[in-house]
């Protein structure tokens, strides 16, 4: 086959990084992931898992980037269209009361 990037290579990252995160290893999660996505830019399951880890690390602009890139390549992910909406509901978030007292 000519591919660089195996399918098993591809398949042990995504298994390594999801057991970091499960582990809130997500620093060393989100170096797997890089590494996979650096090699690969379209994995849309590395792409979801990296937007979940920031999104749990608080990053909602890096979360809601990757969760675009993901439906850019597929505009009907619903993984990545529920994180994308929760980002943004959490940047949108705001008390009415605190500005009109």
């Amino acid at each position: 086959m000519g591919y660089s990037f195996s399918l098993i290579q591809r398949v042990m990252g995504i298994n390594e990084a999801l057991k970091l995160f499960e582990q809130h290893e997500l620093v060393n999660a989100l170096e797997v992931l890089n590494g996979l996505i650096l090699k690969e830019n379209n994995n849309i399951q590395a792409l979801n898992l990296r937007g979940q880890i920031y999104y749990k690390m608080q990053k909602w602009g890096d979360a809601m980037n990757d969760y675009t890139t993901v439906l850019e390549i597929d505009p009907h992910n619903q993984e990545a269209r529920a994180g994308l909406e929760m980002a943004r509901n959490i940047l949108g978030y705001f008390t009415p009361d605190m500005f009109n007292p």
